[in-house]
């Protein structure tokens, strides 16, 4: 069991490596299309939702969701100062890089632990996991476009969402989420329609 274990926790915490490293290859140097897809927050919050799926406890969901997030940061700020043109040194620039984006750093600390600790809650209470699951997923793809939305018009969160980025990937991100959640929804009621009757 303890094998198992090991070997899964370096499971969830290499795939959060890679989806780190892979997020700052796509998001690159470039603006618009790529920028905005290497800004999308919601997938950072399913990778510590996902890792805290793998466990009942909220303290151990809590801990998996921040290894994932720590996991995913240090993957992505470290392409971040392999690709980026400095002088420094790797490690003196991966330091200074790590030091501009300490307010993301620090959001990590926040969302990993609450998202993981979510998602072991989900896992223990949840009497269908794949459709809460679902379900969850499709409301932070679709939140943040409403969120970002928001922004520009409630008075005073253009100062706190400040970020002019390119409209399309949010909009592909609402779709994606509003069809995740129809499917959380139709899925369960198809299911118990085609349900055999309880035998008496």
């Amino acid at each position: 069991m303890p094998t198992v274990t090991l070997r899964r926790a370096v499971s969830l915490l290499g795939a959060a490596l890679v989806f780190g490293a892979l997020a700052a290859l796509i998001k690159g140097h470039h603006y618009g299309l790529r920028d905005t897809i290497g800004n999308l927050s919601t997938p950072w919050l399913l990778v510590a939702f996902a890792a805290g799926l793998h466990t009942r406890s909220l303290p151990r969901g809590a801990v998996a969701g921040l290894a994932a997030t720590g996991a995913a940061l240090l993957g992505f700020y470290l392409v971040v100062a392999v690709i980026t043109d400095d002088q420094l040194p790797l490690g003196e620039h991966l330091v200074h890089v790590l030091r501009v984006n300490l307010r993301w750093l620090l959001s990590g600390l926040v969302s990993g632990p609450v998202l993981g600790a979510f998602g072991a809650w989900v896992r223990r209470r949840a009497s269908n996991v794949p459709v809460a699951a679902t379900l969850v997923t499709g409301a932070l793809l679709f939140l943040e476009p409403v969120v970002i939305v928001a922004a520009r018009v409630v008075p005073g969160w253009r100062h706190v969402i400040h970020w002019t980025l390119s409209p399309g990937p949010y909009l592909v991100e609402a779709v994606v989420g509003a069809m995740l959640l129809a499917l959380a929804v139709i899925v369960p009621t198809v299911s118990g329609d085609r349900a055999p009757p309880r035998s008496r």
